[in-house]
C-alpha cells in the first residue's frame, strides 16, 4: 500500500490530480491532501492542514503522512503580485520539499512546472525541448525557474522530477485564463452581441488538457527518471483566435472582439510548441483528449444550461 500526498487540490490542476489519483491508484492506497484548507470535496482524501509557507506545520505532516509519492500542484498564477507569486511559487516549494528531506524517508516527488520558465524561442529553435536554455520574462516564469532549479538541486532521499506544464485548457478553467474569461464572458445572460475582451489572437500557444495533464504528472511520480525535467504539453500550437472562434461557435451567440491593452503581458512570447518525445519515450504518457474536446468541456462546464449548438469532435 502506497501513500500519495497532493498540494494544491483545491485548484484547477490540483483537484484533476486528485480526481485521478482517487479513480486509478491501486487499491488500498492512500491520499492525503495538504493544504491550507479541506478541498470543497474531498472525494475519499484525507486532509491535513498545513501552510507551505510554515515549515513547522510542513515538518509535522510530512513526518506524520510519511508519503511516497508527492504530487506538488499547488501555487499562484497571475494577475497575483510579484511578491506572492515568488512566495508561493519558490518558497512554497522549496519549504515542502526541505521538510519532506528532514524526515530521512525515500520519497518520490513531481513538481508542477510552467512553460513560462523558458520565455521567448524563435520560431527556427521550435519545439521547445527540455534542454532548452531558460530565459523567462515574467516573475511568474522567474519564480517557478527558481523553484524546478532548487528543487532539481536538493540532496536527500529524495527522486524529484518536474512536470513543465504548458497551456492548460478544459472544463473548469479560471476566468485569470483567456479562454476561461472568453466562455464566461459567452455564458452571461446578456443580448448579443456578447462583447468579448481580448489580447493578442495571433499568438500560439501549445494546448493541452487539464485532465491529461494531471494524468502526466502521476505518470512522472511513477515512472520518471529522477532530476529530469518533463514537457507535458500536446506538442502542437494553435492560435489564441482558433480557440476563441469554436467558442463563439459552440455558444451560438454573435459575438465582438474589443482589444484589452491590459490582457497583454509585457515579455508575452509568439509561439511555444513543445516536444514530448522525452515524456513519451521514458514514461509512455502521451496526451489524448483533442482541443476541440477539451473546449467543448470547457463550453459546458462554462454554461451548463446552455448546449452547444455545434459539435466538431
Amino acid at each position: 500500500m502506497a501513500t500519495w500526498m497532493i498540494t494544491g487540490a483545491n485548484g484547477w490542476l490540483g483537484g484533476h490530480v486528485l480526481d485521478a489519483l482517487t479513480r486509478d491508484v491501486a487499491e488500498g492506497d492512500r491520499i492525503v491532501v495538504l493544504g491550507r484548507n479541506r478541498p470543497r470535496s474531498p472525494r475519499g482524501a484525507l486532509f491535513v492542514s498545513a501552510d507551505l509557507l510554515d515549515p513547522d506545520a510542513l515538518g509535522r505532516a510530512a513526518r506524520d503522512v510519511a508519503p511516497d509519492y508527492v504530487v506538488h500542484a499547488a501555487g499562484k498564477t497571475p494577475p497575483a503580485g510579484d511578491v506572492e507569486l515568488f512566495d508561493a511559487n519558490f518558497w512554497g516549494t522549496d519549504r515542502l520539499l526541505s521538510a519532506l528531506r528532514s524526515t530521512g524517508r525515500p520519497a518520490r516527488v513531481v513538481v508542477a512546472g510552467s512553460a513560462a520558465e523558458v520565455g521567448p524561442v524563435a520560431a527556427a529553435d521550435l519545439p521547445i525541448t527540455e534542454e532548452r536554455p531558460c530565459r523567462p520574462t515574467t516573475a511568474y516564469g522567474r519564480a517557478k525557474l527558481m523553484a524546478t532549479r532548487s528543487a532539481l538541486a536538493g540532496r536527500g532521499p529524495l527522486e524529484v522530477t518536474v512536470g513543465r506544464v504548458f497551456n492548460l485548457i478544459g472544463p473548469g478553467m479560471p476566468e485569470s485564463l483567456a479562454f476561461g474569461r472568453f466562455a464566461a464572458t459567452l455564458a452571461e445572460p446578456t443580448a448579443d452581441p456578447a462583447r468579448i475582451l481580448a489580447g493578442r489572437l495571433d499568438a500560439r500557444r501549445d494546448f493541452v488538457d487539464v485532465r491529461d495533464a494531471a494524468a502526466a504528472l502521476i505518470a512522472l511520480a511513477t515512472r520518471g527518471k529522477a532530476g529530469r525535467v518533463y514537457n507535458v504539453a500536446s506538442g502542437e500550437s494553435r492560435p489564441v483566435q482558433e480557440g476563441l472562434d469554436r467558442l463563439v461557435a459552440l455558444s451560438g451567440r454573435a459575438a465582438v472582439v474589443v482589444a484589452d491593452p491590459g490582457a497583454i503581458r509585457r515579455g508575452e512570447i509568439d509561439d511555444s510548441r513543445a516536444s514530448v518525445d522525452r515524456i513519451a519515450g521514458e514514461t509512455g504518457w502521451r496526451p489524448t483528449t483533442s482541443f476541440e474536446r477539451s473546449l467543448r468541456d470547457l463550453w459546458e462546464s462554462a454554461a451548463p444550461e446552455r448546449r452547444p449548438l455545434s459539435r466538431t469532435a
